[in-house]
């Protein structure tokens, strides 16, 4: 990757309605990425996913997917193999859906299942962590009403709640169910006070 689209990519994350999403949480996935390197199926293709995932970022747009993903496709498509790009289009669908992909590649499950765990990494935070996330969280919305974005909060929390497990893998799971399911639990009481 060139220095060049690097900086594009910094840029854009340092757009000013990013209060969460922004180049810090790049930089956090890809500390993450470095430790569980030896996990990974396809290292370049996750490490252009975890890049590129947000790189069109507007929670008042539902496109801002398929916009990241063009984004990366016309800034790579003449330098990296259509295969790399592929694999890493379908990790962003994965995170960005928090859903696998049907596939009988079992190395893009798991990649797919690591990169969605990264996502919600931060559930699993220390309490003060998870808040400040959270306010971020608050901040991306600041287009919705607050009893809107409360009722939306709300359900988006108690669907995570409804899982049998909130993190794919047995490594997240282990190291940040506990402590995520405590940080749902306590947003949502503050959440329902409000």
């Amino acid at each position: 990757m060139t220095p060049v689209i690097f900086a594009e990519l910094q840029r854009r994350h340092a757009e000013p309605h990013r209060a969460h999403h922004d180049w810090a949480r790049i930089a956090g996935m890809l500390a993450m990425t470095e430790d569980i390197a030896h996990a990974l199926a396809d290292r370049p293709a996750f490490i252009l996913a975890v890049l590129f995932h947000t790189a069109v970022f507007d929670r008042t747009r539902p496109d801002s997917e398929a916009r990241s993903i063009a984004v990366m496709r016309d800034m790579l498509d003449r330098t990296l193999p259509r295969p790399m790009l592929d694999r890493a289009t379908v990790l962003i669908h994965a995170v960005l859906r928090q859903e696998l992909p049907e596939t009988d590649d079992p190395g893009l499950r798991a990649d797919a299942a690591l990169i969605c765990d990264m996502d919600h990494a931060v559930l699993g935070e220390p309490a003060a962590r998870f808040m400040a996330y959270e306010a971020a969280n608050r901040r991306e919305y600041a287009h919705l009403p607050d009893e809107r974005y409360r009722a939306g909060r709300i359900a988006a929390y108690q669907m995570l709640l409804w899982r049998d497990r909130l993190y794919l893998t047995d490594r997240f799971h282990l190291e940040r169910e506990k402590r995520a399911r405590r940080n749902i639990d306590a947003a949502l009481d503050r959440l329902e006070e409000a």
